[in-house]
């Protein structure tokens, strides 16, 4: 039996996917540490590993390094502030913030691990204010100076030839949906779909991967129906649907559903459509969605007149 340490892991799985050191440290470290650690030399902290385990796509599955109670507590907020964006819990989110602001004023020094760590906060400082009702063109220059904290060169589209974390992906989508939002939709379609096309080319079974990219699949096929382009819009749908029930991710799941609906109405499949809204609506009563679940049936009936009885 091999015994790999942190760095000879990191290595082999680099050389494998054809990676050199200055791509995959990129915005995480520079390349003479990544080498560094590599060789034994270094060990990285919590924030730098995980970056570099998310770029060679299998997330934060290391627990390899010692850390102090200050990087102890950050990982912990951070992973709090992860949830309550993600449960659209804002006020929760500006309390972490707050407390995460205050752990990286204690931070003994301004490494790249930190730094991952602001971007993370200025990302979720942008979400809360794009809910309190900033307006998209100032939502999406914020957020194109967040990405470039670690992608400095970030035309504003183009993605294919970066290795990305996780948390990047994220800021990314939300660029996507920005542009949506200010009426620049084919911006939007073109920087999801080379998302689309870079998670499936890295890793897309692996757990952060299988929440990003449903999400990003119902974005784009609800944009697809709204540009009248209802059979791009099923085949996105079906996708992210087989990809769910393949991955047990059921987030989206009802969304999804519900897009297919529509674009099978729009096609003149009214049965199947019928039957589709009705299971999506099933299911989010299931969730305890009760009012997402109404304003769908709401609006099968009033697009579609489609009647929907459970």
């Amino acid at each position: 039996m091999a015994y790999y340490t942190v760095g000879d892991r990191i290595r082999d799985m680099r050389e494998r996917q054809k990676y050199s050191q200055e791509e995959l440290s990129y915005g995480i470290c520079t390349p003479s540490t990544l080498s560094r650690i590599e060789n034994g030399l270094q060990v990285p902290g919590k924030k730098i590993l995980e970056g570099l385990m998310q770029r060679l796509g299998i997330g934060d599955g290391m627990d390899v390094v010692y850390l102090s109670r200050e990087e102890l507590e950050r990982y912990e907020l951070e992973r709090r502030l992860v949830r309550s964006l993600g449960r659209e819990d804002y006020e929760g989110a500006r309390q972490l913030i707050q407390l995460l602001e205050g752990n990286l004023q204690k931070a003994a020094r301004k490494d790249y691990g930190v730094k991952m760590v602001e971007q993370y906060v200025r990302f979720a400082q942008v979400m809360v204010r794009k809910h309190e009702g900033e307006k998209a063109k100032q939502v999406l220059k914020m957020l194109l100076d967040t990405i470039r904290m670690t992608i400095p060169e970030f035309d504003g589209i183009h993605v294919k030839d970066r290795l990305l974390t996780f948390h990047e992906i994220s800021i990314l989508n939300n660029i996507g949906c920005a542009y949506h939002d200010m009426g620049e939709l084919w911006n939007g379609v073109r920087l999801l779909f080379e998302l689309k096309e870079y998670i499936e080319g890295h890793a897309p079974g692996s757990e952060e991967m299988s929440v990003k990219y449903p999400m990003i699949l119902q974005n784009l096929s609800t944009w697809m129906g709204q540009e009248k382009k209802f059979k791009d819009a099923l085949h996105l749908c079906q996708t992210g649907i087989d990809y769910c029930i393949e991955h047990g991710k059921m987030h989206i799941f009802p969304m999804l559903i519900c897009n297919k609906a529509c674009a099978l109405a729009e096609l003149g499949q009214y049965d199947l459509s019928r039957r589709c809204f009705i299971e999506s609506i099933a299911m989010l009563q299931a969730m305890n969605q009760q009012e997402r679940a109404e304003e769908m049936r709401n609006y099968a009936e009033a697009h579609y007149n489609i009647k929907v009885k459970l």
